[in-house]
């Protein structure tokens, strides 16, 4: 899968678990291609998610730690979210 699909395909399984509490607005601006990540947080990732923009992080709350797990269980075959710290996260492949 390529990298723009997958970043809508991130944009829209967030938008699924969190859209009651999240705009779609706030997810766009936080959830972008690794290759733009000026501060070089994940690399290796596919797609960054930075949690400083409006979006939850799940490092203190286990709640929001399941609903990021619904998140990155509505991700296509072999793609999963990791935590980077606090503040990103990013769509890895097996």
């Amino acid at each position: 899968m390529n990298n723009k699909k997958l970043l809508k395909e991130t944009r829209k399984a967030i938008n699924e678990v969190f859209g009651e509490f999240v705009s779609k607005e706030t997810v766009n601006k936080a959830v972008y291609l690794s290759e733009d990540d000026a501060g070089e947080w994940a690399p290796e990732a596919h797609v960054i998610i930075c949690t400083e923009t409006g979006l939850p992080s799940d490092v203190y709350d286990p709640f929001l730690a399941d609903q990021w797990n619904k998140v990155s269980e509505k991700l296509p075959n072999d793609y999963f979210i990791e935590t980077i710290n606090s503040a990103i996260m990013a769509v890895y492949d097996i």
